[in-house]
């Protein structure tokens, strides 16, 4: 008869033997699968360019090298999107999302949102900047960018009153105090791109994808339209970090303004403009679903490291896009989900403002 010690050692070892045969590995779990990676946006916009840019080269740092495929759904400002991957995706680590979590349309209550993103997993995020563009023959004609000041009655295109871009682009004009007319509807930025050109419109705002994609060597190369001045990330006290993704003529929003009035903006839109580029400016989102294992969830949370961290899909990407994200994975982006409804009472009144707005 064993000794009691060496009968204890026997049962942990079968235990453990047992535990390996009866628990697959991550490789066995994706294996064979594909992943779909749901784009809450239109088809060859920015946001689905850059998606597509990252989605190229991450699942060779997945286990098992799964396929992954991109799904768009746009709609009310990425809600659709959001709202299908809350509700109807299967917690099986075969379905995330690739964008914002509009922020916006929930501290708003927006009739029709249905999703929490404290609920959803963190895989990683990025940021971005945006970009402010005009026709220069807007009349009186826009040949600097603060030749905007003279303008009034033009008309602004974008997706809906609580998508970002379209924030981005009438939140300055608010804290300007210029007048015009805002056109919602276009679906992505190659909609806009023809709009503008076609001259629908006179004025959009373009994430840097968009700006380099549609605008760089196109309008803005032949003198067709200006880049009035961009938009990035803010500090705690509303100053901007520097962004060396453009000329030096083209201006942080915030710098546009000072030059101008030689002061700091104030009041309800500015408040939520800080908001934004604190929150907003982060659209590279990548969540799971409630419910998906934790060791899935590990898994796309390395690959998402190695990815953003792969010289050849650094080196593509920047051929691309000109520049590299700012990228976080993990529980270091998790703040992003917990606190985005740290804004002041004053900010929340101009996001209300805004987004009540249909035509101005």
């Amino acid at each position: 008869m064993l000794p009691k010690n060496k009968i204890s050692l026997v049962f942990i070892v079968i235990a453990l033997m047992f535990t390996l045969w009866t628990q697959p590995s991550t490789a066995a779990f994706y294996e064979g699968e594909t992943i779909t990676v749901i784009v809450p946006a239109g088809a060859g916009g920015g946001l689905t360019r850059a998606a597509q840019a990252f989605v190229n080269f991450m699942p060779k740092h997945i286990a098992g090298n799964p396929k992954m495929i991109i799904k768009n759904m746009p709609g009310a400002g990425g809600t659709i999107g959001l709202n299908y991957l809350a509700e109807k995706a299967r917690p099986d680590g075969m379905t995330i999302l690739w964008g914002p979590a509009n922020f916006t349309a929930l501290l708003i209550d927006l009739p029709g949102t249905r999703y929490d993103p404290a609920k959803f997993q963190l895989i990683g995020a990025g940021d971005t900047t945006y970009v402010t563009l005009m026709r220069s023959d807007t009349s009186p004609g826009i040949k600097k960018p603060a030749d905007l000041l003279k303008a009034s009655g033009f008309k602004v295109g974008g997706r809906s009153p609580v998508a970002g871009l379209d924030l981005f682009s009438r939140m300055p004009l608010e804290v300007l105090g210029i007048k015009y007319v805002y056109v919602p509807g276009y679906t992505a930025q190659p909609k806009m791109n023809a709009a503008i050109r076609a001259k629908e419109i006179q004025y959009l705002t373009t994430g840097h994808q968009g700006y380099r994609a549609f605008y760089e060597d196109t309008l803005l190369k032949t003198g067709e339209a200006v880049a009035l001045y961009y938009h990035s990330p803010l500090d705690a006290d509303g100053k901007p970090g520097k962004a060396d993704r453009y000329p030096s003529h083209i201006k942080q929003f915030v710098n546009f303004y000072k030059d101008i009035y030689g002061k700091m903006p104030s009041g309800p839109m500015w408040e939520a403009y800080k908001w934004m580029s604190t929150y907003v400016i982060w659209p590279f989102l990548m969540v799971a679903p409630e419910g998906v294992s934790k060791e899935a969830v590990s898994e796309l949370r390395k690959a998402h490291v190695a990815t953003a961290n792969d010289p050849e899909y650094q080196k593509s990407y920047i051929k691309q896009f000109g520049n590299l994200p700012t990228w976080v994975s993990g529980e270091d982006g998790e703040w992003l989900l917990k606190t985005y409804r740290n804004i002041s009472p004053e900010g929340l009144e101009g996001l209300k403002q805004m987004t009540k707005m249909k035509k101005k």
